[in-house]
C-alpha cells in the first residue's frame, strides 16, 4: 500500500476541476483536518500509546488496507424518541430556527435568525408540494457537506477551523443553485449578512462569506446538508474519538454503541449515525488496527430500499427515483418524484400500503453510509482509558440519552446515570449451592 497522492473530493465530483488549484487545496484541507485531529487525539491515549487514526496521504502503515461500509438509516431517531414516530415524520420535513439546536444556549449574530433541518443523520431532504392541493411534487435527498460548497464558492471551511485557502468560483457557485433549486437566485442571497456564531464559539460563517443556511438551502430549497452536526469535520473528529479504546469503572472494555458514545462523549447519542460509526471504528481499534477514511472522504447515501412500493399507472419504482449527484455506489443527491406527464404526483405513491403523506416516509427506505478502513491489524496495543463523560435519563421518561455531563460532573436533578453496568467482562459461574438456594427461594 502507498501513500494517497491526493484526497478527491467527496464522490469524485467534478465541480473543482474548472478552478485551476482547487483540487490541490481540497486535498490540503482535508489532509490539515486529519492532521489536527490526530494531534488532538494524542493528548487521549495516554502516556505510551499510539493514534489509531491516520492520514492516508503522509502516513503508510503497510499491509493490505481493509475497507467497511458503516451503514445506517436515514430518518432522524432523535425525533423519533423524542416524539413518536407520527410527530416526528411532520416535524422532520419542517425547517428549525438554529437557536433550537443549540437549546438556547447562545450563539450569536445569525445564529440567532437562522434555521435549519433537524435532520442529523448526514442525509437531508427538501419537500416541494402542489400549493392548491399540497399533494407532493418531488423530494429532493442530499449528503454533499457544507465545506464542499463553501471550499467551491472560495471561503473556506470556517467550521473546520481551516487555514486552507480556497481559489472558489462564486460565478459556479451561483450557476449550479441556479441549475439545482431555482434561476432567482442571487449571489448576495448567498452571502453571510452577519458572523454567525454557535453556542460553542464555532464560526458557521462571517459576514461576507457563504452562508451555508440560506434561504435556497433551507426554506426555499435544497442544495447541501446544513444541519450543525452534518459537516466532514465532524466526520473525521468521530472516526478519532472513536478509535480511543475505552474501560467502565471496573476495568471493564466498553464495546456497545450507546455505551460507548456515552462513556467517550463524542456525537450525539440519540442519533442512528455516530453510535453507529463509533462502535464499528472501535471495533478495528480494538483489534489493533490503524484506522482512516479512505479517498474520497465523504458521507453518502448507500441504497433505497423500493420494496414495498406501490405507484400507480403500472409506472415502475425504479423510474421514480433519479441519482442527480454522485454515483450508484456514492449517492450525493437524489430526487423522487414522478415521470413527467404522468399525471401523478409523489402522494399517490404507497409504501406498504401508506400514502407518502411526508418526505420522512421516503427517508425511513434510505440507508446512509461512510466508508472506514483498517491496515496492519494488530500491530497496536494501546491501555484502554477511563471513560470521560457519562449519559444520563429521565427515569420517568427513559426514551433518550442525549444529556450527557462529565465524568465528575454531578448527575442533572431528576435524572440518572446510564449503563452503570456496561462491560464485557464475565460474571463468575455461580456454585452448585448457590443455584439451589436460589431455587428454594422462588
Amino acid at each position: 500500500m502507498a501513500l494517497l497522492q491526493r484526497f478527491d473530493p467527496p464522490a469524485f465530483l467534478s465541480d473543482f476541476d474548472g478552478i485551476p488549484g482547487q483540487r490541490e487545496a481540497w486535498h490540503a484541507f482535508i489532509s490539515s483536518s486529519f492532521q489536527s485531529v490526530i494531534k488532538g487525539e494524542q493528548v487521549n491515549v495516554g502516556a505510551g500509546g499510539i493514534v489509531q487514526l491516520y492520514d492516508p496521504s503522509s502516513y503508510d502503515p503497510g499491509g493490505p488496507l481493509v475497507a467497511q461500509a458503516i451503514v445506517w438509516n436515514a430518518f432522524p431517531k432523535e425525533l423519533l424518541r423524542r416524539f413518536g414516530r407520527a410527530r416526528a415524520l411532520i416535524e422532520a420535513d419542517r425547517i428549525w430556527p438554529l437557536p433550537a439546536y443549540g437549546r438556547g444556549r447562545g450563539g450569536s449574530g445569525g445564529w440567532l435568525s437562522g434555521v435549519y433541518r433537524p435532520q442529523d443523520e448526514y442525509c437531508e431532504w427538501h419537500v416541494e408540494r402542489d400549493a392548491s392541493t399540497n399533494a407532493i411534487l418531488r423530494v429532493t435527498f442530499t449528503s454533499e457537506p457544507p465545506e464542499y460548497w463553501e471550499a467551491m464558492f472560495g471561503t473556506g471551511a470556517a467550521i473546520s477551523g481551516s487555514n486552507v485557502s480556497f481559489p472558489g468560483s462564486k460565478a459556479l457557485v451561483l450557476d449550479l443553485y441556479r441549475r439545482m433549486v431555482s434561476p432567482e437566485v442571487e449571489l448576495d442571497d448567498l452571502i453571510a449578512q452577519d458572523d454567525i456564531v454557535d453556542p460553542s464559539g464555532n464560526q458557521i460563517a462571517l459576514k461576507g462569506q457563504y452562508n451555508p443556511n440560506n434561504k435556497w438551502n433551507t426554506t426555499h430549497g435544497i442544495v447541501h446538508l446544513c444541519a450543525p452536526p452534518n459537516y466532514i469535520g465532524a466526520e473525521i473528529q468521530l472516526a478519532g474519538d472513536a478509535t480511543l479504546l475505552r474501560a467502565n469503572a471496573r476495568g471493564e472494555t466498553v464495546v456497545g454503541p450507546d455505551a460507548l458514545i456515552c462513556c467517550s462523549g463524542y456525537g450525539g447519542p440519540d442519533r442512528n449515525s455516530d453510535p453507529t460509526i463509533g462502535a464499528t471504528v472501535n471495533a478495528l481499534a480494538r483489534l489493533g488496527a490503524m484506522v482512516t477514511l479512505p479517498n474520497p472522504v465523504g458521507l453518502y447515501m448507500d441504497h433505497i430500499d423500493l420494496s414495498g412500493w406501490t405507484v400507480p399507472g403500472g409506472i415502475a419504482a425504479q423510474d421514480c427515483v433519479t441519482i442527480a449527484r454522485g454515483t450508484e455506489t456514492m449517492i450525493e443527491r437524489l430526487v423522487v418524484e414522478l415521470p413527467p406527464g404522468s399525471g401523478y404526483t409523489v402522494s399517490d405513491i404507497k409504501i406498504g400500503g401508506e400514502a407518502i403523506l411526508y418526505g420522512g416516509q421516503i427517508a425511513e427506505c434510505i440507508t446512509v453510509k461512510l466508508i472506514g478502513a483498517a491496515a496492519a491489524i494488530g500491530s497496536v496495543k494501546n491501555v484502554p482509558q477511563p471513560c470521560n463523560s457519562r449519559c444520563c435519563i429521565d427515569p420517568a421518561n427513559a426514551t433518550s440519552s442525549n444529556t450527557i455531563v462529565g465524568i465528575g460532573a454531578p448527575v442533572p436533578p431528576g435524572m440518572v446515570a446510564a449503563f452503570r453496568g456496561e462491560g464485557t467482562a464475565r460474571q463468575p459461574t455461580p456454585s452448585a449451592a448457590i443455584v439451589t438456594r436460589r431455587a428454594r427461594m422462588r
